[in-house]
C-alpha cells in the first residue's frame, strides 16, 4: 500500500507532513514525499531532463532539495523511520522523465521516498499518481475553491484534505452515508482509520428533504450492520438539510470527515461542484475522499 504526501515548505506543510506519516504508519504503507515547485525559466524548460554536472549543479542551488532534507528530518523526529541513520545525501539524485528521486541506499524495501518536480500542482501531482500505483494523496489546505476542485476531480486517488490538523489526534471519525457509489468504500476506509486511531464513529445520512429514500436508507442499513461486524462503537444519525453544511457543522472542528468522491464528469463537477468539494470547502477539520 502506498501513500503520497504533497508539501511547498518547512513553513506550511508540518501538519500535512505529520498526518501523513501518521496514517501511513497507522496503515503500515509506504510514504512517498513529494515537492511540487514552480518551474524555473531558466532550468527544465523542457522538462526534469538532467544529468552529469548540469543535475548536480541544478540540487546545489533547488530550494526542493532543502524541503525534502527537512521533510526527512522532521519523519526522523517522528520515528516514521530510524533515527540512527544518516540515508540523506542531496547528490544521490535519480531523473527520471519529468522528475527527480532522492535514493537513500540503506533503507530495505520503499518505506519512504522523496521526489521533487516542477510545474502547476495539480498537474504534477495527476502525473505523479500516474506513474505508481497510490492509494491515498495527502494534500494540505482545502481553502481554495479552484485548486480544491481540481484536486478533487483531476486526482485520481483517494484524498485527504489537512485542515486545522490537531497534532493530539483527538479526533472523531464522521462517516457520510448516501447512496453514491463511492460510499461503502467510504466506509471500508473510515472503519479501520477508526481502528487505528480506536477514535468513535459517527454515522451520518443528510437529505435535503424529510423523505430518506430507499438507496439512503439502504446505505445506512449496510453501514451500520459493517461497523457491527467490526465491532466499532457508533452512533447513527439523520439529518435533514443541505448535505455540505450540515456535515461541516457537524463535524466542526473535533472530527476527521469521510466520505466518498464523486463520480460526476470531471469537466461538468469542476463547473458545477460537488457535494464532496463543497464539503472540503466548508469544513473546518480534515476530510478524506474515497475514490
Amino acid at each position: 500500500m502506498r501513500f503520497l504526501v504533497a508539501i511547498r515548505s518547512s513553513t506550511y506543510s508540518e501538519h500535512t507532513l505529520q498526518i501523513g506519516s501518521s496514517v501511513a504508519n497507522a496503515f503500515s504503507a509506504d510514504l512517498s514525499v513529494v515537492y511540487v515547485g514552480d518551474r524555473p525559466k531558466d532550468l527544465l524548460s523542457g522538462g526534469v531532463k538532467l544529468a552529469g554536472d548540469a543535475l548536480l549543479n541544478w540540487e546545489i542551488n533547488h530550494p526542493g532539495v532543502d524541503v525534502l532534507r527537512w521533510a526527512y528530518r522532521r519523519l526522523q523526529d517522528w520515528k516514521f523511520i530510524d533515527p540512527s541513520l544518516e540515508q540523506f545525501d542531496p547528490t544521490n539524485l535519480v531523473a527520471d522523465t519529468d522528475r527527480i528521486r532522492v535514493i537513500l541506499p540503506h533503507l530495505h524495501g520503499e518505506k519512504i521516498r522523496l521526489i521533487f518536480r516542477e510545474g502547476e500542482t495539480v498537474d504534477q501531482l495527476r502525473k505523479e499518481t500516474e506513474d505508481r500505483d497510490y492509494i491515498l494523496t495527502i494534500v494540505g489546505g482545502g481553502s481554495r475553491k479552484r485548486l480544491t476542485r481540481q484536486l478533487v476531480q483531476f486526482v485520481e486517488t483517494s484524498i485527504l484534505f489537512v485542515k486545522n490538523f490537531n497534532p493530539d489526534w483527538n479526533y472523531k471519525i464522521l462517516l457520510c452515508v448516501d447512496d453514491s457509489q463511492a460510499t461503502r468504500r467510504a466506509v471500508v476506509f473510515g472503519a479501520r482509520v477508526a481502528q487505528n486511531f480506536k477514535a468513535r464513529v459517527d454515522l451520518l445520512t443528510v437529505s435535503k428533504t424529510q423523505r430518506f429514500g430507499k438507496g439512503y436508507r439502504g446505505a445506512a442499513r449496510w453501514a451500520r450492520r459493517y461497523l457491527d461486524r467490526q465491532n466499532i462503537a457508533y452512533e447513527q444519525h439523520f439529518e435533514t438539510g443541505d448535505p455540505p453544511t450540515v456535515f461541516a457543522e457537524t463535524a466542526g472542528t473535533d472530527h476527521i470527515i469521510i466520505m466518498g468522491k464523486s463520480k460526476m464528469n470531471p469537466l461538468k463537477a469542476f463547473v458545477k461542484g460537488t457535494k464532496p468539494a463543497k464539503t472540503v470547502l466548508k469544513a473546518n477539520c480534515p476530510v478524506i475522499l474515497v475514490k
